[in-house]
This record gives structure tokens, sequence and C-alpha cells, in this order.
């Protein structure tokens, strides 16, 4: 395994996200952009879990840089967290938290991702 490969969690509920991911039910996750920590396709890194254990390794598929308000809800449910609208509510009440004039027109980073390899359930 290559020893500079990128690890990351989810911002929230981490390890919930991280066993939806890990049953194939979560392929995209949501992020307030920053101009040089977005990922790039093919980029490959390691899921962890709250405690650092490695779950598993995701190859960036596609990332879309958009206004929030432009996440349709079929990207949404790339997500597999449930209702949009849940979804939509969640992630501002979420990204709020991080940046208090976080809004529908505030830009995000949308990553498509595919696990390539689990490493532990």
């Amino acid at each position: 395994m290559n020893g500079n490969m990128k690890t990351w969690r989810f911002g929230v509920d981490n390890n919930r996200l991280v066993d939806l991911v890990l049953q194939g039910k979560k392929t995209a996750t949501t992020s307030i952009y920053e101009e040089n920590s977005i990922s790039k396709a093919g980029e490959e890194s390691i899921l962890l879990y709250e405690n650092g254990q490695a779950a598993c390794i995701t190859k960036t598929i596609k990332v879309i840089v958009t206004e929030f308000k432009n996440i349709t809800k079929e990207l949404a449910e790339l997500e597999g967290e449930g209702d949009f609208e849940e979804w939509k509510t969640a992630h501002i009440e979420f990204f709020q938290l991080i940046k208090p004039d976080f809004n529908e027109n505030t830009k995000v980073e949308f990553e498509i991702f595919k696990v390539i390899k689990i490493l532990k359930r």
C-alpha cells in the first residue's frame, strides 16, 4: 500500500457513513469547496473509521464544483443518506457550523468515488 496515500473521514457521523460506503450504499460526499484541497479524478485515498482504523481504499471517479443549490436529487441520492430534503437540511446545518455564512450559493465540492479495496469491516 502506498504510504503517501491521503487519508480522510466524514465530517459528521463518520462510522455510520463508513458503514454505508462499505455496504455500497454511499458513493459520494459533499464538502465545502476549498481551492487547494480539491480531490482529483483517479486519486486513491484511505477512508478511516473514527478510531483511525483503515476501512477501505477509495478512488475518486468525478469531482463537481458548483454552488450548493445546484446539487440535484440524483446526485444527493449517491450519498445514500435518505430523503433529499433531509439531506439538504442536514448538510446546510453542518456546513454552517464550519462556515457560519454558508448558504445555497456557497460553492461545494461533490465527489463521486468507488471502493476499490475493503481493508476492514
